[in-house]
């Protein structure tokens, strides 16, 4: 009996342990073994497609903590699949006075996208170091007058910033449906006094495992890796501008 119980309570726990695990793609730049095997050893659960340049994990980490690993092996690396349904919204709209900006992705738990429950995951940068704030999702998507017209707050959740000035946020919310987030959007705004909306942007849909092996943008033939450093020198000016003033 006591085996028994023993039994499922390591199992149960498992499931508490494995129940915000989502699936995670990058596009790698992969030649050799020698690459396989520095990537492998920094994740060591990762399933490498050397031919394919591809890196697919299942994981609770934080996407980004999972991309800084490859990238420490010396190899550029994009997010290319984030889990099965899933939404994304870039917060970059109503921020003129506060340069706060980031990346927050939604995923289900299951792959009945009805299902309530799913995995945010993401970053916010520019925030004042070691502050509380709020990250909700407020009823809708229209940003026409920046973050004064999105409507009523429809989820709210606390995040916090680093002494870096940077929440980074993985938690899972058994209150959404991923479904349903498609078109509102998502302000990080201050949780105490006058609970400034800081910046915002509009939830849309997000390319899954398996969805996304686009390699060079039809719109104006820059390739994937050409992006990634554009997003990366892009966030250098940004660090800069905020640094001279």
């Amino acid at each position: 009996m006591i085996i028994d119980f023993l039994k499922d309570l390591i199992f149960n726990q498992q499931k508490m342990t494995d129940r915000g695990a989502i699936k995670l793609e990058f596009a790698a730049q992969i030649h050799g073994e020698a690459c396989i095997t520095a990537i492998r050893e920094a994740l060591p659960d990762a399933d490498i497609d050397a031919k394919k340049g591809s890196v697919l994990i299942e994981t609770t980490l934080p996407w980004l903590e999972v991309h800084k690993r490859i990238e420490a092996t010396g190899r550029r690396a994009v997010l290319t699949g984030f889990g099965g349904h899933s939404a994304v919204a870039i917060i970059d709209h109503g921020n003129e006075s506060t340069n706060v900006r980031g990346v927050v992705r939604f995923c289900t738990l299951s792959n009945d996208s009805t299902q309530k429950g799913a995995v945010v995951d993401g970053t916010i940068d520019g925030l004042v170091r070691n502050g509380r704030y709020q990250l909700n999702v407020h009823e809708c998507g229209d940003i026409s007058d920046g973050c004064n017209s999105v409507g009523d707050v429809y989820d709210s959740k606390p995040v916090s910033s680093d002494e870096n000035g940077r929440a980074t946020i993985r938690f899972v919310n058994d209150e959404i449906e991923v479904s349903d987030l498609i078109g509102r959007s998502v302000v990080i705004a201050e949780s105490e006094g006058e609970k400034r909306r800081l910046s915002c942007g509009i939830i849309a849909r997000s390319a899954g495992i398996f969805q996304n092996y686009k390699k060079i943008c039809a719109c104006d033939g820059v390739t994937i890796w050409d992006e990634r450093d554009k997003s990366i020198a892009a966030g250098k000016e940004h660090t800069t501008e905020k640094s001279s003033l």
